[in-house]
């Protein structure tokens, strides 16, 4: 399975290791960093991928769609997905079964920041120049900030030479990865960020001062996450990978996700938010009814133009 390449495959590995329990002899193996060579090798295998299923956001699926390398789910064939909530299912793209959701929001340095933005707006205050931080839209974050800064100034989702211009306003210290920008802002390299809340949450859990506002305007943001079945992979392989997901959506497994350090957003009905996560995640009616994700279909294609043209305009 291709999952994350960190500590948020942990409830990745214990779905897998219950899959095992009732499967003498099947086991699990989690490998991090989904990337366009591991879709390559998935399309050329011929009868034995080297990948069976993952965990895939939607750009990721949208990516996947185009290049045919994944067998649609049945979710009538996943009993617990009937508890869905019916929010998170077409963000599947009708191939996924949703296990869970990140949120996109401003990770911040709680000792130097007294006054967090609220809105993405804010972020343009004057107040953040040249010490805020900035994903590289190779990542689903910065492509996915990007796209927020465009509705949230009225223009359209895909109108990415606005957003950019708008980036660069702010003179920002530009990170790779999410980890690295995670990073950043542990080192004081810079003040705040665009970041998931799940990362925000591991490195708060490891006792730095890192805070999280749930930004507005468009938002809070959510990216649901899927379990998906790659093809050409070995006869039997999709009734696990279908049983695996059920074993997702138990209430034990959103329980653990949703859980310290994870705090990944649950996507069952009736899954209470810890107390412990509502600083990250979704939990009072007004933040649940303006919840919202991004228009994936109509971004995902341009990241390829928007890579070049962001390193062209932040090298350095």
């Amino acid at each position: 399975m291709i999952g994350y390449g960190n500590e948020q495959d942990d409830p990745l590995k214990r779905a897998g290791e219950e899959l095992g329990r009732r499967h003498p002899g099947v086991s699990l193996r989690v490998i991090g960093g989904l990337s366009a060579e591991a879709l390559a090798q998935i399309k050329a295998a011929r009868g034995n991928s080297p990948y069976d299923l993952a965990v895939m956001g939607s750009p990721a699926i949208i990516n996947a769609l185009a290049e045919d390398v994944l067998v649609p789910l049945d979710l009538s064939k996943i009993p617990n997905a009937a508890n869905l909530d019916p929010v998170f299912p077409p963000f599947g793209y009708d191939v996924g079964c949703p296990v869970a959701f990140e949120g996109i929001g401003i990770a911040y340095n709680a000792d130097v920041i007294d006054t967090p933005p609220a809105t993405w707006t804010d972020l343009w205050s004057g107040a953040y120049n040249g010490r805020i931080g900035m994903c590289r839209p190779q990542s689903n974050l910065g492509l996915g900030v990007l796209a927020a800064t465009n509705a949230a100034f009225d223009h359209p989702q895909d109108d990415m030479e606005f957003a950019l211009g708008k980036w660069q306003e702010l003179d920002p210290l530009v990170g790779r990865s999410p980890p690295l920008l995670q990073q950043m802002i542990e080192r004081g390299e810079i003040d705040i960020a665009p970041l998931w809340h799940v990362n925000t949450a591991l490195a708060a859990a490891a006792g730095l001062p890192i805070s999280y506002v749930k930004i507005t305007g468009p938002g809070p943001l959510m990216l649901p996450t899927n379990i998906v079945q790659f093809v050409n992979s070995a006869e039997g392989t999709g009734e696990l990978v279908h049983e695996f997901a059920d074993i997702m959506l138990e209430t034990s497994s959103q329980e653990f996700l949703g859980g310290a350090p994870y705090y990944f957003g649950t996507v069952v009905k009736g899954i209470a938010v810890p107390e412990a996560a509502k600083p990250y995640v979704p939990d009072t009616p007004e933040q649940l009814a303006t919840m919202t994700s991004l228009d994936w279909p109509t971004i995902a294609p341009l990241r390829g133009d928007t890579v070049a043209t962001f390193d062209r305009m932040f090298a350095g």
